[in-house]
């Protein structure tokens, strides 16, 4: 909830700064800016509070209230960043039109809204209370019916459920993991029935429900034994449960009890929906480590209890249903047999199965609507249902769908409730900007929302509650990055979240030519998502309306009119057509903004306008035709995230260069330069590389000469003007005054010049070297032999904690070298040209985290990757990508942290003789291959006692994205 007030409350300490020097014309309005500030962090603290107690619809809508207010008074705020002061102001109010009356006048109308919030908190507590308590009273369960395509998944438990080869006693747990509605305790039911009334494998079967009732750390644990002593009794007449000593005869607590047992009897404990880890924790610290046969099988939508809970191929992963199934399990549930609907209802029926997106849940319920149709059931009502399943069965009023969708209801109405951080839930609505099935590139996403203010710089742990309770999930099998590359919204989850997004007016959308979807006639439009439609369509909202407008996200749209638009803060082009200089121009008014993305939009050159944008935080041009950088796009005093494909502006002359040097050193808040095209030779552009807070670079290194024909083409500057390609004279002439802008402890770039060779070695010792601050991430693309260069002169201890090479390498450091680079977190290695043998001498590297090698030449496969004893010790995850698997050894004691191993190799031969050693990676988990590796690749884990779980990894993401 912080996000509501933190620019607020910072927006009004600087206006109160700016005009205070008038203090007797401004001294009423900042007393009353002052107030106001104090008012809404007072009532964001009061609903805080309430939230941790209860959350019914009444504090909803009040934190809706506050939010609007708070867009309001911020907007207001921006408007007196430029009072009228001196003699303008004195000609405003001589000519009688002194904006302040009507200053104070918003001021008090603030006021008497933040009043009115504050009254409706205080009186509605108890009324909350009881809301939020009939809300969790409310939660009956259904008997859960046997769903389609169980068999294999059943069958894949009921393994796991075996003891492994060598394992020992001890306790195992099986977690099955998923979104709400995949059909977990389906399956979990399913394996519950095989074993409770036929098998002699188990001395106990039970069947525990942890959702309802257990909110403290004890009553699950009280549930559980309570649940094993009743079925012993049930299976032995003789055993009773006034056999256990109990808490009130000085015996054993329940810990103890639960543990006896567990040891003594080999018991099969099915424990549904656990949603907190700390209830597991307290659990699993009553269980027998060692010296038990028994089994739990666990299931949440909670990944991160999950993996609590388990770990390898014992988390299992539940997989949405096949187009096949269904089909099977819809048609099935709609006529109550196996019945073959008529072809005019298949073919009108593919936007329900669009919008299911395989979910059983959601399939039976609708499916259960239509068949209260009966005879009467057409295309018309698969047509209907499908085009409004969010508006008007997940969240509609009729009493006969609430009734049908009720468990869909409540499922979709737990993602929501489940987020405990007001933060979290304004990150969830926000998923409503993007269009069905686009995939989300992460850290785009994240850098929106901090543009936003609706996340600060721990945006991170946002999104990491959206992916742990599978709101949105990774398009590709992560890495080991902090957050998945990509990702997306289920479909189902989406119509959800647009629904209450535009209720709360968090996002309004228009969709082709449908009506436009807004909270109320009245409201703001703050966020608009435009889809597949045209310009006019935006040109329908009232001129009011749009003057509020904050973010403006355009899919496959032609450009608008965005001059009214003066409150913009974050504008989405990327992929739009038709912008030209004059549009791009236009945008250059836009003085609010903080991110802008114009990927793949065809542009060709950036305005010198730009340079109004001095809050500009983020800019995409990558995919676009823009040659040159120019250097107003440098000056930006708030831009952080740079992204294209250019070459980086020429170094300015006199007056203007003592301005980029002084900004460069004390004002550049540049951290990520990704990236710019630039020849092997020295140039002065180079410069701008040390930027103080510059922290992750990508450049193209190419082995065209600085004075190339083309690169001249692209130039103002003429030949006369550009620096001899023999000599180095201009860095004395314009940088040899400037040394002061380099730490006392670094050699002066400029002053030694003249005595280096015009090479490689300049560059790569401007970013190892040079910088006050060191960078922590490079990437370097190159023809000629600036990766080997680069490498060769890294010396230890390396700051740079990730390097991304792809070019030729003629070696690797030496071992000693390598020793010394033990800060390395993160490498990876593209078309070097070394073999396998040659690379397994980075296994010294003990810091590395994570490892990629990338490599399509047959060379690659000479020798074998032999991992020693302690070799690459802290590594997490390995991946290999080439045409096949390259042998591989890994000798005992060998990469102790590894848990994830990579095998994206699409053309592999058999396993067999390929890979030695897999079981002495201790802490493996998981296995990746490629989609079109051979079904033998599944098994080469089976020996491991961890039983590591093997994954196919999907297609890379292509077109149809959202950066």
């Amino acid at each position: 909830m912080n996000s509501i007030v933190r620019l607020v409350s910072s927006m009004v300490e600087e206006v109160c700064r700016s005009i205070e020097k008038d203090k007797e014309r401004y001294g009423e309005l900042c007393a009353g800016l002052k107030f106001i500030k104090k008012e809404m962090e007072a009532v964001t603290g009061l609903m805080k509070d309430k939230d941790k107690v209860c959350r019914g619809a009444v504090q909803e809508i009040r934190i809706q209230q506050l939010q609007e207010l708070a867009y309001d008074v911020e907007d207001f705020l921006e408007s007196l960043r430029d009072p009228g002061q001196g003699a303008y102001g004195k000609l405003l109010v001589a000519i009688r039109m002194d904006p302040r009356p009507e200053q104070l006048r918003s001021i008090d109308r603030f006021k008497v809204t933040l009043s009115s919030i504050t009254a409706d908190l205080k009186q509605s507590a108890e009324s909350n209370k009881g809301e939020a308590d009939a809300m969790s009273d409310d939660e009956d369960e259904e008997a859960v019916e046997q769903l389609e395509a169980m068999d294999g998944p059943k069958s894949k438990i009921v393994e796991l459920l075996k003891p492994s080869p060598g394992e020992g006693q001890q306790l195992r747990v099986i977690s099955i993991v998923g979104c709400h509605g995949v059909g977990k305790t389906a399956l979990a039911r399913a394996v519950y029935h095989k074993y409770y009334s036929s098998s002699d494998e188990f001395d106990c079967v039970a069947w525990v429900t942890a959702a309802s009732g257990c909110n403290n750390k004890k009553a699950l644990l009280d549930k559980i034994l309570h649940k094993v002593r009743a079925d012993l009794a049930s299976r032995a007449p003789h055993h009773t449960e006034n056999d256990a000593p109990t808490e009130a005869q000085g015996g054993s607590t329940t810990k103890p009890n639960l543990h006896d047992i567990l040891s003594d009897k080999r018991c099969l404990v099915f424990v549904d929906d656990v949603q907190q880890v700390q209830a597991w924790k307290d659990t699993v610290d009553a269980c027998p480590k060692l010296g038990s046969k028994s089994r739990i099988v666990v299931t949440t939508s909670v990944l991160s209890v999950a993996k609590a809970c388990s770990s390898g191929s014992y988390v299992y992963r539940m997989q949405y249903l096949s187009d096949d199934d269904s089909k099977r399990l819809f048609w099935r549930k709609v006529y109550g047999s196996q019945t073959e609907p008529p072809f005019s209802l298949v073919t009108d029926s593919e936007i329900i199965f669009s919008k299911c997106g395989g979910l059983p849940l959601a399939l039976t319920s609708v499916a259960k609507h239509l068949n209260i149709k009966g005879e009467t059931l057409d295309s018309t009502h698969c047509i209907e249902v499908g085009q409004n399943l969010g508006k008007e069965y997940l969240t509609g009023n009729d009493n006969v769908v609430v009734s049908v969708f009720k468990e869909m209801r409540r499922a979709l109405v737990h993602y929501y409730d489940s987020l405990s951080e007001y933060d979290h839930r304004s990150c969830m609505l926000y998923l409503g900007i993007f269009p069905k099935g686009h995939q989300i590139k992460t850290k785009n996403l994240l850098r929106r929302l901090k543009a936003e203010g609706l996340v600060d710089n721990e945006g991170c742990k946002c999104f990491d509650a959206l992916i742990d309770r599978y709101i949105v999930e990774p398009v590709q099998i992560c890495n080991n990055s902090v957050v998945a590359k990509w990702c997306q919204v289920h479909s189902v989850v989406l119509e959800y979240i647009i629904q209450k997004s535009v209720a709360k007016n968090v996002v309004s959308l228009i969709q082709g030519h449908e009506p436009v979807l807004k909270g109320s006639t009245e409201a703001c439009v703050r966020r608009l998502s435009i889809q597949s439609s045209s310009k006019e369509r935006f040109d329908e909202l009232d001129q009011d309306k749009k003057s509020a407008l904050r973010s403006l996200t355009m899919f496959k749209t032609a450009p608008c009119d965005l001059r009214r638009c003066k409150m913009l803060r974050v504008l989405d082009l990327e992929g739009c057509n038709g912008l030209d200089q004059e549009f791009l121009e236009s945008l250059c008014e836009l003085l609010l903004l903080k991110y802008l993305n114009l990927r793949k939009t065809r542009i060709n050159k950036i305005p010198p306008k730009i340079e109004k944008l001095q809050r500009l935080e983020t800019l995409d041009i990558r995919e676009t035709k823009v040659e040159r950088l120019p250097m107003q796009v440098i000056m930006l005093p708030e831009l952080a995230y740079l992204f294209g494909k250019f070459q980086l502006p020429e170094v300015p002359k006199g007056k203007e260069a003592d301005k980029l040097y002084v900004f460069l050193k004390k004002k550049s808040v540049l951290h990520t330069l990704a990236g710019f095209v630039t020849n092997k030779r020295q140039s002065p552009e180079h410069v701008i590389l040390l930027a103080r807070k510059l922290k992750k670079i990508k450049v193209w290194c190419n082995d065209t000469p600085a004075d190339d024909s083309e690169l001249a083409s692209s130039s103002s500057t003429t030949a006369s003007e550009r620096p001899s390609r023999r000599s180095n004279s201009w860095f004395p002439q314009r940088f040899g005054s400037k040394t002061h802008l380099l730490s006392q402890d670094h050699d002066c770039p400029w002053k030694k010049t003249e005595e280096r060779r015009s090479n490689n070695t300049d560059f790569i010792k401007l970013l190892l070297k040079m910088r006050v601050t060191p960078l922590e991430s490079v990437s370097i693309v190159s023809s000629s032999e600036v990766c080997n260069d680069f490498l060769g002169s890294l010396e230890g201890p390396c700051p740079i904690s990730s390097i991304k090479l792809r070019g030729i390498l003629n070696s690797l450091p030496d071992s000693n070298k390598l020793t010394e680079l033990g800060r390395i977190k993160k490498l990876q290695l593209f078309s070097t040209g070394l073999t396998i043998k040659d690379l397994s001498a980075l296994q010294v590297l003990r810091g590395l985290e994570y490892l990629k090698l990338v490599e399509y030449n047959d060379r690659f496969f000479n020798g074998v990757f032999i991992v020693e004893k302690k070799g690459f010790e802290s590594l997490k995850s390995l991946c290999i990508d080439a045409p096949k698997v390259p042998k591989m050894q890994f000798k005992e004691g060998s990469m102790q942290s590894l848990t994830s191993l990579y095998l994206l190799c699409p053309n592999s031969q058999m396993p067999s003789g390929i890979i030695e050693g897999i079981s002495h990676l201790s802490n493996l988990s998981e296995v990746i291959l490629h989609s079109s590796m051979q079904q033998a690749w599944e098994t080469v884990a089976d020996g491991h006692p961890n039983r590591p779980c093997v994954k196919r990894q999907p297609p890379e993401p292509t077109g149809n994205t959202v950066a």
